[in-house]
C-alpha cells in the first residue's frame, strides 16, 4: 500500500510539474500582446511613434484602462495619457487612434509648463482644447498620419452640447472644435483635403451638418487669394 502511494504521489507530481510547464510555455515575448491584447499594442505602438517624430523632448507615459466608457485624458500629476477600452469601439484605424492620443500628448506637454499653467488650463479649458487639436494635427502629419482622422474620429464620438459658453462647459462645441480643425488643414496641408480619406462615411457626414459653414470659410479664403494676387 505505501508503495502504491509513493507512486501515486510521483505520478500527480510527474503530471501536474507537466502541466505547468505547459501554461508557462504559452505565454511568450512574441504571443504576449495577443494575450494581453492589441489595443494595449496599438496605444504604445503609436503614441511612441508620434513622440519621436516630433522629438518631444518630455516623458509621456500611455495607459488603457477596462472602462467601457469613451473617453481618454491626461493627467497633470503623473504625465499619462489615458484612453479607454470603450473609445476602441469608435477607433477604425491608426489615424484615428493617433488622433485621439496626439491631442492628449499636447495636453500633457502643456502639464509640463507646472502647476500654475494646469490652473490657467483649468479656467480657460476651451481655448486649450483648440490648441491641443491643432497641435494634435501637426504631431499626426508629422509622424505620418492622415490629419483628416482629426474630423472623422471627432465627428464619431464628440458629443454636441446645447451651448459651451462659461467654466462650467470644459470642452467647446464638437462642430466648432471640428470647423477650426477643418480650416488648420485647409490651409496648413491642403493636400490631405483631395485624400481617400474625405471618402469616409464619418467624414462625408460631418461635410452635410457643415456645409455652410465650410462654402463661408473657402469663400473668404478665396477673396483673400485674390487680393494677395492683385497687390
Amino acid at each position: 500500500m505505501k508503495k502504491f502511494l509513493i507512486v501515486f504521489v510521483i505520478l500527480f507530481i510527474g503530471l501536474s510539474s507537466q502541466a505547468e510547464e505547459v501554461i508557462i510555455s504559452s505565454v511568450n515575448l512574441d504571443n504576449l500582446w495577443n494575450k494581453l491584447g492589441l489595443m494595449e499594442e496599438k496605444a504604445y505602438i503609436v503614441g511612441a511613434k508620434l513622440l519621436n517624430a516630433n522629438k518631444i523632448d518630455k516623458r509621456v507615459v500611455f495607459s488603457v484602462n477596462n472602462f467601457n466608457t469613451v473617453n481618454a485624458y491626461a493627467a497633470y500629476t503623473n504625465k499619462t495619457v489615458t484612453i479607454n477600452k470603450g473609445t476602441f469601439k469608435y477607433v477604425d484605424n491608426d489615424d484615428e487612434l493617433a488622433a485621439i492620443l496626439a491631442h492628449e500628448i499636447a495636453h500633457t506637454v502643456d502639464y509640463y509648463g507646472g502647476f500654475g499653467k494646469a490652473v490657467a488650463m483649468t479656467f480657460n479649458s476651451k481655448s486649450y482644447e483648440h490648441k491641443a487639436d491643432l497641435l494634435a494635427i501637426d504631431y499626426m502629419v508629422n509622424a505620418g498620419y492622415n490629419p483628416v482622422a482629426m474630423i472623422t474620429v471627432m465627428n464619431k464620438i464628440g458629443g454636441e452640447s446645447v451651448w459651451d459658453w462659461g467654466i462650467l462647459w470644459s470642452h467647446p462645441k464638437t462642430s466648432k472644435r471640428l470647423m477650426k480643425d477643418y480650416e488648420y488643414i485647409y490651409r496648413k496641408y491642403p493636400k490631405y483635403l483631395s485624400s481617400d480619406m474625405t471618402k469616409n462615411l464619418n467624414y462625408v457626414n460631418w461635410t452635410h451638418t457643415a456645409q455652410k459653414d465650410i462654402n463661408k470659410f473657402q469663400q473668404k479664403e478665396k477673396e483673400k487669394a485674390s487680393k494677395r494676387g492683385s497687390l
